[in-house]
């Protein structure tokens, strides 16, 4: 009785054995389809003057497919455009439009300095008259020329010059904050596509460590030691990649897009970031920053945004502007003198004989309807205004340098966790997964578990990386300038 039980055991387990070996075989078949379609993005025709094309990933013999490495020169179907980050900043400051549109704004300002300063120019006052008004009545008109001169008083000129200075010292602090703003913002987009082109060769990686893994695989079939649904699963796991990579690519073309509109390039420009965000360790460079470095206390960075935070500086000198426009509303309530000196003479033919004489005049506004009321009320408001916004500027440098800092802190124990214990773990359990199975000491499964978790590892420490650079961006954005670690 127990002898017939165990023989229909075994043969249920040898039809569940076969159907899942036919379904393996039947997935595979269908991704293998799948991939042999290509990338998402087509590859365009290689130039003849830019080199060959990337070579294909290295497989194994026996694979019946492979997958080539992401073209990043060629993703947006243009030549390529290799950038160092100096590189970038330097085409934005020559093309970004929200930069060349705040350097215009200078320019505005400081040809409105020259026109403040000019002085009024005379008048030049002719009279003269045709008929017999003018030649036989001897109570006729008379000829005059003469010559007017407005006088400013109250230092009118004087105040519009220092409204003028303090709209252009505006002017300028508006553009340097722009300017960081973009640079800010350009940080960022590059770091995204060295990001996107690390992540990319992360992914090919992998791939490789699957495919030895299938390499391996199919060897230990060949010898009898697996049954062949371990081939399958192998298969399986290397086409898992294939769609990461198109997903890879695509974070490629859209940092491509998002970085050349930041530079004032076409958006199908083929921007390649030359400085590369490492995936193994952290590497102090422009783009990220040695991490574990001293940093200023937190107090003093604050005091550093109070003095040179860009936007809180431009609210500041909008305080100093609009106490100048007060100051010049003040003064155009003392009313201007308009003097004037000519020449007068008359055109008789007759008698009496032709007279000649002289005049001078003077004519002033007579402020008694209207002292400029409305002007100073309107400058002593936007100085209350101007006033209200320095404190919300000074609340908001110091909350968004205290979260940046935090932030930054936060984002560098990430890394030391990484670095002092999983990224070591995963790779030697990775490792030994694989020499185990090759000598069968555990099953396929187990190095698959152990490639995806060394995956998780790697590719959350490559998360944890771009995290640190971009904390350490937005530390330097509140601040308001760039940061000397100690």
């Amino acid at each position: 009785m127990l002898q017939g039980k165990s023989s229909s055991v075994a043969t249920m387990n040898k039809s569940l054995n076969y159907v899942l070996i036919q379904c393996f075989a039947l997935f595979s078949s269908v991704l293998s389809a799948v991939a042999a379609q290509g990338p998402i993005f087509e590859q365009p025709q290689q130039n003849p003057a830019l080199g060959p094309k990337p070579s294909a990933v290295p497989s194994s013999t026996d694979s019946q497919q492979s997958v080539a490495t992401p073209n990043l020169y060629f993703l947006s179907g243009g030549e390529p455009v290799p950038l160092t980050l100096s590189a970038a900043f330097k085409l934005a400051d020559d093309n970004n439009p929200e930069i060349i549109r705040s350097g215009n704004d200078v320019s505005v300002a400081a040809a409105g300095i020259k026109s403040a300063a000019a002085i009024p120019n005379p008048q030049l006052t002719l009279q003269s008259g045709f008929g017999q008004a003018y030649t036989n009545t001897i109570a006729g008109e008379p000829q005059a020329v003469g010559i007017n001169q407005i006088l400013e008083t109250g230092g009118k000129r004087h105040s519009r010059i220092r409204v003028a200075k303090a709209s252009h010292e505006l002017s300028a602090i508006k553009l340097r904050a722009v300017r960081f703003d973009i640079h800010t913002r350009v940080r960022r987009a590059y770091l995204e596509l060295s990001a996107a082109q690390a992540f990319t060769e992360l992914i090919v990686r992998q791939r490789s460590l699957a495919e030895r893994l299938l390499s391996i695989a199919r060897e230990r079939f060949k010898a009898g030691d697996v049954p062949e649904s371990d081939t399958y699963q192998a298969e399986l796991s290397k086409n898992q990649f294939d769609t990461q990579v198109n997903l890879a690519n695509g974070r490629i073309r859209q940092a491509q897009i998002q970085l050349s509109t930041l530079l004032g390039l076409p958006t199908n420009s083929a921007v390649v970031a030359q400085e590369q965000v490492s995936v193994t360790i952290s590497e102090p460079t422009d783009l990220v920053p040695k991490h574990g470095m001293n940093l200023p206390q937190l107090n003093e960075l604050v005091e550093s945004g109070f003095s040179q935070r860009p936007d809180l500086l431009a609210a500041k000198q909008q305080i100093n502007l609009s106490a100048q426009q007060l100051r010049l509303a003040k003064a155009q309530r003392i009313p201007d003198v308009i003097i004037g000196s000519g020449f007068v003479y008359t055109t008789f033919r007759d008698v009496p004989k032709q007279q000649f004489g002289a005049f001078l005049n003077v004519n002033v506004d007579l402020p008694i309807f209207y002292q400029r009321q409305g002007e100073i009320a309107a400058a002593q408001a936007v100085i209350n205004q101007s006033t209200t916004d320095v404190l919300i500027t000074r609340r908001k440098t110091q909350a968004e340098i205290q979260a940046a800092y935090e932030n930054f802190h936060l984002a560098q124990a990430n890394i030391n966790q990484y670095e002092m214990n999983l990224i070591e773990n995963a790779q030697r359990s990775t490792k030994a997964a694989e020499l185990a199975y090759k000598y069968g000491k555990n099953r396929l499964a187990d190095v698959i578990l152990a490639q995806q978790a060394a995956q998780q590892v790697n590719s959350g420490y490559f998360d944890a990386v771009i995290s640190y650079a971009n904390a350490w961006s937005d530390l330097e954005k509140a601040v308001g300038h760039t940061i000397a670690p100690r």
